[in-house]
């Protein structure tokens, strides 16, 4: 799972669970049909603001992630111009270190003529004139000071090129180590700024596992006082059989039968034990996910989709009137609103993983009202002795 998948998780944990803890424990103390109403409203809402929370978090970490892949391409080009830089840099002073020793050399070649000059004296034109011995002399003599002299010319064109390679050579030697003292200041800087974010998400990143080991630890009380919850419906529903049996009270009211009558709504197979089964605004029966759900009796499919029970919840109008919701449903076998069905037809199933405000897969089925909602913990029972009847 990626670091904003895991920050999600945690934060949605965290609400819900500690939220699941309240509304049990009021449960637990007795709390009123109408209160319960209300605590399940106000848990659904505080779901609904944790989900904001978290997609607000996961946007947050997304720009950061954003920014430290802007950066981090940032310094890799750098990097890339750093090296190449150094490089030139190194070939240029490789060319400047040839440059001199050219210089050196033509400069050594002018200084030795210098030299010979002065100690044998170069000859004018005069004296070559006068000390020539016919004609064909005098043009070889002139024709070899010409030579002599234009020797020392290129001698001299040769060193004063060579100078001017130098210094142009030396110039761009100063402006490449220039640039590599910038960017090398440049890649510091950025790599202080990866460093830093670098920082920032390994941060968010152990708050996140904070956070998930705290939800955790929240989630495993809930499902203790659920526990509790169940032992207590089960021994309430013994004394209730009892009473009923010694004829000291009379027996709760049963609902009018369907056509065909009142069917199971999960194969009887993949359903777990009635003595597993919890009492909440419905009854809560475990199954795997993808487990088909069956229509309990002959009506329409009239709406999909119940706050806290998922976006695929149907709520079936059965003919004789009531309204019967199938909460924590997933999208297969989905059956189109306004769809009439007969009693154990395929309307849904139980949806893989969480969802709604699940701990994992199961369906809670109850009495809802036209609007979907159910109608609270005070009908439960009636759907627990019409679920124990068909099983």
């Amino acid at each position: 799972m990626s670091l904003r998948g895991r920050v999600r998780l945690a934060l949605l944990a965290c609400a819900l669970t500690g939220l699941l803890g309240a509304a049990w424990a009021a449960t637990a103390g007795g709390e009123g049909s109408s209160g319960l109403a209300a605590r399940r409203d106000a848990l659904r809402g505080a779901a609904q603001a944790a989900g904001a929370r978290a997609a607000q978090l996961g946007a947050s970490l997304a720009a950061t992630e954003g920014r430290l892949a802007a950066v981090e391409a940032d310094v890799a080009a750098k990097e890339a111009q750093l090296a190449a830089t150094r490089a030139a840099l190194q070939a240029a002073r490789r060319r400047l270190a040839l440059l001199e020793q050219r210089m050196q050399r033509d400069m050594a070649i002018l200084a030795e003529q210098i030299r010979a000059t002065y100690e044998t004296g170069r000859p004018d034109a005069v004296t070559v004139i006068l000390e020539a011995r016919g004609f064909a002399d005098l043009l070889e003599r002139l024709s070899f000071l010409k030579r002599v002299r234009n020797q020392d010319v290129e001698v001299i064109h040769a060193v004063q090129s060579a100078r001017r390679a130098v210094a142009a050579q030396a110039t761009r030697l100063g402006a490449l180590e220039i640039r590599e003292q910038a960017l090398t200041a440049a890649l510091a800087r950025r790599r202080d700024e990866l460093s830093a974010i670098r920082a920032d998400l390994a941060a968010r990143h152990a708050g996140a596992l904070r956070a998930r080991a705290r939800a955790v630890s929240d989630l495993q009380g809930v499902e203790s006082q659920l526990r509790r919850l169940q032992a207590q419906a089960s021994a309430a529903s013994t004394s209730s059989s009892s009473s009923s049996g010694s004829g000291s009270s009379a027996p709760p009211p049963s609902p009018a039968s369907g056509s065909g009558g009142f069917v199971f709504p999960l194969p009887k197979s993949a359903a777990s034990s009635p003595s597993s089964w919890s009492l909440d605004d419905g009854v809560d029966i475990s199954a795997p996910g993808h487990t088909p759900l069956y229509a309990v009796g002959s009506g329409t499919v009239v709406l999909h989709g119940i706050g806290g029970f998922g976006p695929w919840a149907p709520v079936l109008h059965l003919d004789d009137g009531r309204y019967v919701y199938y909460g924590h449903a997933g999208p297969g076998n989905s059956v189109s609103i306004g769809t009439h069905v007969s009693a154990g037809a395929v309307i849904g199933e139980v949806g893989a993983g969480i969802v709604g405000i699940s701990t994992g897969p199961h369906l809670e089925i109850g009495f809802a009202g036209p609007g979907g909602g159910p109608l609270g913990p005070g009908t439960a029972p009636q759907m627990h002795d019409l679920l124990l009847g068909s099983y």
